[in-house]
């Protein structure tokens, strides 16, 4: 079925796929041309050495690219933690003695006084947390924060004089695996209760004869769902490994990668001119068994990733915290939603659209004014989530369209498993990451699955709209016309 044949090159030439791999190439190059860019330091730099005043390192450096007034938390053996209007706004180890040991496979000994304490604090949380999580510092002093050549460059200043210079400074994307999204128990209740309503919108739709084309056409749909619960994941997983993102990002795409589909796919693969049938059986089947293969896969491929690289920050994961989570907000939502179409399937057929319209408006706006209270960590950060989010993106449409070329799918069907298999629920990505007994809002995590939710909209509509456009043979039409009328 998957051998490679002079018809499925054929079918790969198509303006969709040509579309697709171009889209990923491009992105991807953005990516890397942007993580290139490593600044040589700044000219003089040797120059400057502890002792020296704040002036005279800008009479040799020049302005810096910005300053800032802190308070530093220093532990003598640990690093230090700084603080800006009352938060934390970095967290500086001194060395990485423990990256040899990932800290995920000792945090049941987090008491013990070997262990780093301040990797358990997080960059956005209040200063008051230092305390509590790392016990009272060796020292407190205010000073200054300089920052040189695009802020790989530090120069701390204290009492009025240079007292450290950091050179290759974990800034940008690095950084971002310390931030912990502002987040309100009220705002993770009300994300919970949107999920759990787009969940029962799904299925509104779902009917036994949904599952009737596993039986009447079981090739695509078998295809289908290896794209999305096994090719997607192991191919999220060759692109960490290609990419070398930070943890908490890469988590953060693996956990997208095990989410089912999104509950606009169906309405795509209408507007692609896809076999709808098979993208309705798809969204079933998918919504259904992520109950069980969304933590399956998630902790199978995170575990994989969390024991294979140097994890400095604690990240736990906890299969049956998952599972416990996705029950709560997919099955019990689904069970009800199938129940409810079987007993009042008139007024299902009536409220299925208004609620699926509703829902995916009020989840968009919902993470449009979550993330205005992390403005700052948005502005700093989206540049670089952006490429890896559309990279990945297209990875996962890729992954469709070449899974059912190979198969030799017929055109209809081969539009609606990559729209399936590129449209991804992270709304329920969301609700795991900011689940305080899982990862309580890691901002790599919550980044990816936030952009992840507005941007394979826009590509999945994009996509559709061009296959629109595109003819489909005669063969694949009247294969459609059988379907409808089966």
């Amino acid at each position: 079925m998957f051998n490679l044949s002079r018809q499925a090159m054929t079918r790969i030439s198509d303006k969709g796929g040509i579309f697709l791999a171009a889209f990923f190439i491009i992105f991807t190059c953005l990516f890397f041309s942007i993580n290139a860019q490593a600044g040589k330091l700044p000219n003089g730099l040797n120059l400057i050495h502890p002792g020296m005043t704040a002036d005279q390192v800008e009479e040799i450096l020049g302005e810096p690219g910005r300053s800032n007034q802190v308070t530093r938390y220093i532990f003598n053996n640990w690093g230090q933690v700084v603080v800006k209007h009352d938060k934390i706004d970095d967290i500086r180890i001194e060395g990485k003695p423990e990256e040899k040991t990932p800290l995920i496979a000792r945090q049941a000994n987090a008491g013990d006084p070997e262990i780093n304490k301040l990797r358990f604090l997080r960059i956005g949380t209040p200063d008051e947390n230092i305390v509590k999580v790392a016990g009272n510092p060796d020292n407190i002093v205010d000073g200054i924060d300089l920052f040189y050549q695009h802020n790989k460059v530090i120069i701390e200043v204290d009492n009025g004089v240079v007292t450290r210079i950091r050179t290759g400074c974990e800034t940008g994307l690095p950084r971002i695996d310390w931030v912990k999204l502002n987040f309100s128990a009220t705002s993770l209740l009300i994300m919970n209760i949107t999920i759990a309503f787009i969940m029962f919108g799904v299925a509104l739709q779902i009917k036994p004869e949904n599952f009737k084309l596993v039986l009447k056409e079981p090739k695509s749909l078998v295809l289908g769902i290896f794209s999305q619960f096994l090719a997607l994941p192991a191919l999220t997983f060759l692109l960490i490994y290609f990419i070398k993102p930070t943890p908490t990002v890469a988590l953060g795409m693996i956990l997208v990668a095990a989410c089912p589909g999104g509950n606009v796919s169906n309405f795509m693969s209408a507007l692609a001119k896809g076999n709808v049938a098979l993208s309705i059986s798809l969204t079933a089947f998918s919504t259904i068994s992520a109950i069980f293969m969304t933590p399956v896969n998630f902790a199978f491929w995170g575990k994989l990733y969390s024991e294979t690289s140097n994890m400095v920050i604690p990240i736990e994961i906890d299969f049956f915290e998952i599972l416990r989570t996705v029950m709560l907000l997919l099955g019990l939502p689904v069970a009800l939603g199938i129940w409810f179409s079987k007993t009042f399937s008139a007024i299902a057929q009536k409220i299925v659209k208004p609620i699926k319209t509703f829902s995916m408006v009020f989840f968009l706006a919902f993470i449009v004014f979550a993330f205005m209270g992390n403005v700052d960590f948005f502005m700093s950060y989206i540049h670089l989530i952006l490429f890896i989010v559309l990279a990945h993106n297209a990875l996962a449409l890729i992954t469709g369209f070449i899974i059912g070329t190979l198969g030799r799918t017929p055109r209809p069907d081969r539009r609606s498993i990559t729209i399936e298999t590129g449209i991804q629920n992270s709304g329920l990505g969301l609700v795991l990451i900011f689940n305080p007994r899982l990862f309580d809002g890691l901002g790599g995590m919550a980044f990816i699955a936030a952009w992840w939710g507005i941007w394979h909209i826009i590509s999945g509509l994009t996509l559709s709209f061009l296959w629109s456009k595109r003819p489909l043979p005669a063969e694949s039409l009247s294969v459609m016309e059988v379907e409808s009328k089966s």
